[in-house]
């Protein structure tokens, strides 16, 4: 394989400082800071990192304090996922259960085929969002109206057929677990969730605290402010939790020694095995793992969603976090800007919380630091 700009990148550092933990703190103070000519690239990052015994937080930017409050975007997929597992701990649904046993009206052109499996892994067919979805946040749709959509939306292949990266699906899977319990989804998480986690700054939707205090997204002046009241109180089941550097931590602590939590043991295990198997990407339920990407069903890597480094190589041939975490890795990204991943193997997990979108901090601070921490 041939040298990547990261890989390039992270060698460079690596070279100038035996230290790996002050090289990577020294990228995020480089991209937090004002330059003799420039504003920061990054306005607000938290990082925070276990490795054995040890641990490490900072605040960079206008960040401030480590507690700060990031909205964490498709890391919230892993949380929704963790309820329905728990619902599946209770007996009251089944991976294999159909979606229409509980939704009567997800159904025709094979969606009544779709799985609660299917909505975990991405393999229901379901596209991303509804074709129609930036209108329908202009005139500031609910989610039941945009789960109607959903309903009359077009599957991009037969369930289970291949993986394609869904928002959709875990909008599904919020109609699922509401006709069950009939609880909303934010109280259902706070209950069977972030409480047993002790995510106590956690929350699906801003939770009650004000807008302003939590960490403001960047975004490009062309596209829609996601730093609205109704952005942030929306509490989309695919982005919408509100979440600290801490609070993530122990999530995925809990998920390298699965006891005392909100799944039995056996469960959490299983969210970390790939349910992919022989399909285009590997994919855990809810997590992704050492070598998954957020793919879509036949779109090639672009610079749009994976930076720079796909000019110079295929950036889903390298591993989903660090380039020398186990295959027992696992994690998620943020489109607003967020990773969180563990290596149980390495004893090594990290939350990296900022305010730049995926598409544009992936390549020059995600990865590069994530590179470096792996050599803790």
């Amino acid at each position: 394989m041939s040298l990547t700009r990261r890989q390039l990148f992270c060698g460079i550092f690596a070279a100038f400082s035996k230290d790996p933990l002050q090289a990577a703190s020294e990228i995020l103070d480089r991209a937090t800071s004002h330059g003799w000519f420039n504003s920061p690239d990054i306005n607000a990052v938290v990082l925070d990192v276990c490795y054995g015994k040890q641990r490490y937080t900072k605040a960079y930017g206008v960040a401030g304090t480590a507690q700060r409050v990031f909205v964490i975007a498709s890391i919230t997929k892993v949380l929704v996922a963790m309820a329905a597992m728990a619902l599946q701990d209770h007996g009251e649904l089944a991976l294999g259960d159909r979606v229409v046993r509980f939704v009567p009206t997800f159904r025709g052109e094979r969606r009544d085929e779709v799985t609660i499996q299917n909505l975990l892994t991405h393999t229901s067919g379901l596209p991303e969002s509804v074709p129609q979805i930036q209108q329908m946040f202009k005139h500031q749709a609910t989610l039941d109206e945009i789960f109607t959509a959903t309903c009359q939306t077009p599957l991009l292949f037969a369930p289970g057929e291949a993986f394609s990266y869904s928002n959709l699906g875990v909008l599904v899977l919020r109609e699922v677990m509401y006709k069950i319990t009939g609880v909303p989804l934010p109280e259902l998480l706070k209950t069977m969730v972030f409480g047993p986690l002790l995510m106590n700054d956690t929350s699906l939707g801003l939770g009650g605290r004000p807008l302003e205090s939590t960490a403001q997204n960047q975004h490009d002046a062309d596209q829609p402010d996601p730093n609205t009241l109704y952005h942030r109180e929306l509490a989309t089941p695919w982005g919408g939790i509100h979440s600290t550097g801490a609070d993530l931590t122990r999530c995925l602590r809990y998920f390298m020694h699965p006891e005392d939590g909100p799944l039995k043991s056996a469960t959490a295990k299983e969210m970390l095995l790939n349910h992919c198997e022989g399909l285009n990407q590997p994919w855990g339920l809810g997590w992704m793992l050492s070598n998954s990407h957020d793919t879509h069903y036949r779109v090639a890597p672009t610079r749009h969603r994976y930076g720079w480094a796909s000019l110079f190589s295929n950036p889903e041939r390298l591993p989903a976090f660090g380039l020398g975490c186990s295959t027992s890795s696992f994690g998620h990204y943020g489109v607003s800007g967020t990773l969180a991943w563990a290596d149980p193997q390495r004893d090594i997990s990290m939350v990296l919380l900022t305010t730049k979108p995926v598409r544009y901090s992936r390549d020059g601070v995600l990865g590069p630091v994530s590179d470096l921490l792996l050599r803790l």
